[in-house]
């Protein structure tokens, strides 16, 4: 079975999570909810990672879910 390692980082400063599948690489970003990017790798449109900007607005108090489209 071959397992990626998530990387997960915050600039505290910015208000800024970097969610990474696997080591972060250069990618493409869709916005799919207001200011969250899904990030995906241009020529196989593969999910790579996700940054979600204002993140301790956005997940502070109450839990929230946001969708992810998967691309094939």
């Amino acid at each position: 079975m071959n397992k990626k390692k998530m990387f997960i980082s915050y600039d505290n400063e910015a208000d800024v999570v970097y969610l990474s599948f696997g080591k972060p690489i250069k990618a493409e970003a869709d916005e799919i909810s207001n200011g969250v990017f899904a990030r995906y790798k241009p020529e196989t449109k593969e999910l790579v990672g996700l940054t979600i900007v204002s993140f301790s607005k956005k997940f502070d108090k109450h839990p929230k879910e946001v969708a992810i489209p998967m691309y094939k």
